[in-house]
């Protein structure tokens, strides 16, 4: 009887959603499954790699915990059974349970996804003892692209190429089965070590997305790999994958052990005897071809190479001489790494960053600024004191497509109207990000034009260059609806905010509620919604900001010298900065209540 060394069995999966992930019985035959100890020595198996698979349904931290539970039932199924099992890492372990007549156990994890996008899993996982992972199963990850998945990357990200150099570094085998071709020739191009596919079979046989396609075999063969060709119907007999793209109407086309065994000598053909190995997956697929049932059934493959003309020689290369030389070429990584001496990991930055889940979870409001000189000024210091993340957007750099990831929405001034596309084209982008914020009642502040613009929107009037000229210190006056507001009661009875502009919004839209006017002008704040505000003053300038301003080049009616304008403002600075820094701080508050609302939903 020739040892045979499997690829992949799926044995711990079947324990865990059958019986409980208990080891208990399996040293007596288990017929609801394809494999029991009984039946792995019938059939002369003398390693094999159990596979660690995670349900995909499972995601981020609940893979990475159901995979050790999966590596705890190895374990414990090794030191349930251990005149039968023996625990084994290196060729050289495999070597000695073989020659003690115990069947030598090693562990496969089925799956990138099961690393959790970390580094510092994938070496635990060695550390553990797995020798090999599966870069992705049937689901495209975040990094590579799966064989039966639409593809995302055109095969391996630059992440995706670390993965595979830190598996080398680390003694672990890259494994190319369920991964897309271009993911296989990715890794190829970067792996420096020899890889496994576990279990495949020939695309050229059988047109199967889990196949290997010929230039693959032949580059796996060149650099030394082993390709260990699965018992699965539908993999290899093209039949029986058209029964089962029809529907499996009727009774399937039957698949024997010849149908495999070409899959093998295609292997051979294409890649070397050297590249050829078995990978059944037993216990991972529902049925198995007629006389390869289950695990006693490893030598009628055999024989019928055998009568094929196969060699010995040849023979116990596919049994188990071929993987084992693959493991061994990265038996001296993977000591290396267990003693501390493989160098220097190829990444060490975890991949749990509590800064980003603290920037995740904070408040944040997106600024647009639609003139390079009406920054935010103390406004936006004054949101960043309350604990909300600016995100401030020159309106001409461009817009965001929505507001999703935000909790509140500025729009400030800058001499334009509404509608004023031809000049500042951004402003069509602009109108949708207020009609979504008033749609969503999302925390909004319009300044200036940003109010203008609401009000258009919502279905108000703004009128270009009409009513009386308002530039300085000017006293706002809450409504009775403005005293209750949340924001504009800090107003108190009346105080002087800073104003310039002759634009008017001559009729607000047809729900706004009103909540503050001027001597001249009705219309000075109102509000959308709970949460929606335009203002015609600008809270976030302050006296000393007139500094700045410059005499105007055409004089109107009403205008005083800018000198004049200063000092007015500076009288009333101090009412001015405590009224408009409690405006802020209560539009903070609403941000940060929209997003508690969005973490918890």
């Amino acid at each position: 009887m020739i040892p045979v060394i499997d690829g992949h069995n799926d044995l711990a999966w079947e324990r865990r959603e059958r019986f409980g992930s208990t080891t208990t019985g399996l040293d007596a035959s288990v017929p609801t499954l394809h494999t029991d100890l009984p039946r792995l020595v019938a059939g002369g198996v003398g390693g094999q790699f159990w596979s660690v698979w995670v349900d995909p349904e499972l995601v981020g931290a609940e893979q990475v915990t159901a995979t050790l539970e999966q590596i705890d039932f190895v374990q414990r199924l090794i030191t349930a059974y251990p005149d039968r099992l023996a625990a084994a890492r290196t060729a050289a372990d495999v070597r000695t349970a073989m020659a003690e007549g115990r069947i030598a156990s090693l562990i496969g994890v089925e799956g990138g996804a099961q690393i959790d996008g970390s580094l510092a899993v994938l070496r635990q996982y060695a550390r553990l003892g797995a020798r090999y992972m599966t870069l992705t199963w049937s689901r495209t990850i975040a990094w590579a692209d799966s064989a039966t998945d639409e593809p995302q990357h055109g095969g391996l990200t630059d992440f995706g190429r670390d993965v595979v150099r830190e598996m080398n570094r680390i003694g672990m085998l890259v494994d190319l089965a369920h991964v897309a071709p271009t993911t296989m020739r990715d890794a190829l191009a970067v792996s420096t070590r020899p890889v496994v596919v576990t279990h495949s079979c020939a695309l050229a046989l059988c047109d199967h997305p889990r196949n290997v396609p010929d230039d693959v075999l032949a580059m796996i063969g060149a650099q030394g790999g082993v390709v260990m060709v699965a018992f699965v119907p539908s993999f290899v007999s093209q039949a029986r994958r058209d029964w089962v793209l029809a529907g499996e109407q009727g009774e399937p086309p039957v698949v024997g052990i010849a149908d495999v065994a070409d899959h093998v000598e295609h292997v051979r053909d294409v890649a070397g005897v050297h590249a050829v190995g078995l990978g059944a997956d037993y216990d991972g697929t529902g049925s198995m071809p007629s006389g390869l049932e289950d695990v006693s059934r490893y030598q009628s493959l055999l024989e019928e190479l055998r009568t094929r003309g196969w060699s010995p020689q040849d023979l116990e290369a596919v049994a188990h001489g071929n993987v084992l030389r693959v493991l061994e070429a990265s038996d001296t990584d993977h000591a290396a790494f267990l003693a501390g001496t493989a160098g220097e990991p190829v990444a060490s930055t975890p991949s749990v960053d509590i800064a980003q889940r603290t920037a995740a979870r904070a408040p944040r409001v997106l600024v647009v600024v639609n003139a390079e000189s009406s920054g935010p000024r103390r406004l936006g210091r004054w949101l960043e004191e309350d604990g909300i993340v600016v995100d401030t957007v020159l309106g001409s750099d461009g817009l965001p497509d929505d507001l999703s990831g935000y909790d509140g929405l500025v729009m400030l001034g800058g001499g334009l109207m509404p509608d004023d596309d031809d000049r500042a084209p951004w402003l069509a982008q602009e109108r949708v990000l207020a009609r979504e914020a008033i749609d969503a009642d999302l925390p909004t502040l319009g300044i200036c034009l940003g109010g203008q613009l609401l009000a258009h929107v919502a279905g108000g009037e703004v009128r270009a260059a009409f009513g009386p000229k308002e530039r300085g210190a000017t006293l706002i006056t809450p409504s009775s609806q403005g005293s209750s507001d949340a924001l504009l009661s800090a107003l108190g009875d009346a105080v002087h905010m800073i104003e310039n502009h002759q634009d008017m919004i001559t009729a607000l839209p047809p729900d706004a509620v009103l909540l503050a006017s001027s001597e001249a002008v009705e219309n000075q704040a109102f509000r959308l919604g709970a949460h929606v505000r335009g203002l015609q003053f600008h809270p976030e300038v302050g006296a000393e900001d007139l500094t700045r301003w410059e005499e105007p080049t055409t004089r109107a009616e009403g205008d005083r010298p800018l000198a004049q304008l200063l000092a007015e403002a500076r009288d009333v600075d101090q009412l001015n900065t405590r009224a408009s820094r409690a405006m802020v701080a209560a539009f903070a508050a609403e941000v940060r209540a929209a997003a508690a609302t969005r973490i918890a939903g």
